[in-house]
This record gives structure tokens, C-alpha cells and sequence, in this order.
């Protein structure tokens, strides 16, 4: 059973761990694309899900240079991401909370525990979104794209400290490589994650649904 003694900090994916937005951005990178395909729509959406954690930008640039092999990839890039910022603002304001998740961060900030967010979605969008749901004072920082995951858990590494003991919450094969990077453990949070790798329990010190399970071990 997780025991958040055990930590100097942690760090929690956003997308599937603290929101449940998941099938949210799915949607809006299908939304994002009203003109184009189905076919390769629903190809683009089969690459996202595979491949969580990274960023929007990295993703429509993929899209457009890999997939359509547009003659304008930056400018298609900028278009798709505009559109597909809009509809997700909206509803990640809107979308609910990963269940207990609310209550786990409110329990560990008290203890005195650092918090941080390392997550795929952009930076400025998602401090405005914490903003307006009243919870960006929980954290101490709040990291996101343009930087990926690896270079957003570094800086949480330097700014505490590599003699520190951390654990990553996550969701996605990307959240798992950078806590195995920088040394971290890491907690799978299973409930929404959209991860279909048949090997995810060797990746993981713990594995939980959603942090109801982990809740009442803080009382």
C-alpha cells in the first residue's frame, strides 16, 4: 500500500490522473481535423492513444509531416493546434476529477510534501485550467509542453534535489520512462490510462484504479 511518508515530493500526470480527460483530448484531436480524412483521423487517434504523454505540437506535426505529408506542415501544425486548444480548454474545466484524487492532494499538501505536475498538455494552458478549478496552490509548480516529460521531471529533480526520494504518478509509457530516468517510483494509475502494453505491471512499483484506494492509508 502506497505510503506518502516514504517521499520527499511528488509528481502526477495530468490527462487520466488527475482529470479524467482522456478520452477528452481523443476526441479533440478528431475535432481538430474537420477536414481532413477519416481515414487517416482515425489513424492519427490510434497514434495519439498510443502514444500519451507527448505533446500536441509533437503530434500534429507528426500528422501533417508523416502522415498527410502536407507541402505546409508548420502552418497546418499552428492551425490544428489553435482549433484543438480551444476545445480542450473548455473541457478540462469542466471534466471531473480522477476519483479520491482531489482528496489525495489536499492530504499530502498538508503533510508538507512538495507537489508537482509533469504532464503533456501545454504548459500555460494547464496552469490556467488549475487556476480557474481552484487548485493551482497545491502544487509548487506546474510543467508542461513545449518541454516533454524527460526535460520537465529534470528540472523537478534539480529544484529538489537528486539525493531526494520521488514518485511519479502516472498513466502513460511516457510518464513511466521518465521516472525510471531520473530514479523515481512510480505509481500506475490504471482506471483511464489508455497504455495497452501487455507488460505494464514490470514497469510499475504500484498499481492503482484511482486514489480512493490510497486515501484512507493518509487519515
Amino acid at each position: 500500500m502506497f505510503d506518502s511518508s516514504k517521499y520527499d515530493y511528488l509528481i502526477f500526470d495530468c490527462d487520466g490522473v488527475i482529470l479524467n480527460s482522456n478520452r477528452l483530448k481523443s476526441k479533440a484531436f478528431t475535432d481538430a481535423l474537420p477536414c481532413e480524412p477519416n481515414k487517416l483521423v482515425n489513424s492519427f487517434v490510434d497514434y495519439h492513444q498510443k502514444h500519451g504523454g507527448i505533446s500536441r505540437y509533437e503530434k500534429f506535426r507528426y500528422y501533417f509531416r508523416e502522415m498527410k505529408k502536407s507541402p505546409d506542415v508548420e502552418k497546418e501544425t499552428r492551425d490544428a493546434i489553435i482549433r484543438f486548444a480551444t476545445i480542450v480548454k473548455k473541457g478540462l474545466i469542466e471534466c471531473a476529477y480522477v476519483p479520491g484524487v482531489l482528496e489525495f492532494l489536499k492530504q499530502t499538501n498538508l503533510q508538507g510534501i512538495p507537489l508537482f505536475v509533469v504532464s503533456g498538455s501545454d504548459e500555460k494552458e494547464l496552469i490556467y485550467v488549475f487556476r480557474q478549478r481552484g487548485i493551482l496552490n497545491l502544487f509548487k509548480h506546474v510543467y508542461g509542453s513545449p518541454l516533454n516529460k524527460n526535460d520537465n521531471t529534470e528540472k523537478v529533480v534539480q529544484r529538489i534535489g537528486a539525493q531526494k526520494k520521488g514518485c511519479f504518478f502516472g498513466d502513460s509509457k511516457s510518464d513511466y520512462s521518465a521516472a525510471s530516468k531520473y530514479g523515481l517510483d512510480f505509481v500506475f494509475v490504471s482506471g483511464l490510462s489508455e497504455w495497452e502494453e501487455n507488460n505494464k505491471s514490470d514497469h510499475t512499483n504500484e498499481t492503482i484504479k484511482n486514489f480512493l484506494e490510497i486515501c484512507t492509508t493518509l487519515q
